[in-house]
């Protein structure tokens, strides 16, 4: 997103032009969807929340559609650090403490991508940014004087984790079998 250039509101794919409903409410209404479904159905169901009127089910368009309203951005941890629908009391306060800002009132009005911008900038000092913050804060390893900083991190961690979905709790353990897979035969492998 640049500021000097308009929001887009429409996407140009195999010569048409299809009008998008970027609304920021409308993409978080979508994404609340999208769990348990299979992959063609995640398909349909985005297109059909951001492509205003009747369009092809085509993985392509999504693509077309993707790049315009959720442009790749590179972070640091692969840990999931908030939920849109589980934080959203959270995140709706943040906007009120740090820009003044009613989401119920911006509903239908505020572009994805000025909520996107605004959402990666909340200030350290709202309650949101603290709870990820903690979601995120690394464990120490034990040592003769860190048992109550241990304790304390971990408790908070445990009272502000996220629930997981089906989806990611299989994306886990396969993730952990993969990992203990390669473990194995990188010991085989060095004798």
């Amino acid at each position: 997103m640049t500021f000097y250039e308009p929001l887009p509101y429409s996407v140009e794919y195999k010569g048409k032009t299809y009008q998008l409903t970027p609304a920021f409410d409308n993409v978080l209404k979508m994404y609340a969807l999208l769990d348990g479904l299979m992959d063609y159905e995640k398909v349909e169901v985005m297109l059909s929340w951001l492509i205003k009127g009747r369009c092809p089910v085509d993985g392509g368009l999504l693509t077309a559609v993707c790049k315009v309203l959720f442009p790749e951005r590179k972070t640091k941890e692969n840990q999931k650090a908030f939920d849109y629908i589980q934080d959203s009391d959270y995140i709706y306060a943040a906007f009120r403490q740090a820009y003044n800002i009613d989401l119920y009132s911006e509903q239908g009005k505020m572009h994805w991508l000025q909520f996107s911008a605004l959402m990666a900038s909340l200030p350290q000092n709202t309650r949101f940014s603290e709870i990820v913050h903690i979601r995120l804060m690394p464990i120490p390893k034990p040592n003769n004087h860190n048992a109550e900083q241990r304790a304390e991190i971990i408790k908070l961690k445990q009272e502000y984790a996220l629930e997981i979905t089906d989806e990611e709790r299989q994306n886990n353990l396969q993730q952990g079998l993969r990992k203990m897979a390669e473990a194995m035969l990188a010991r085989v492998k060095n004798g």
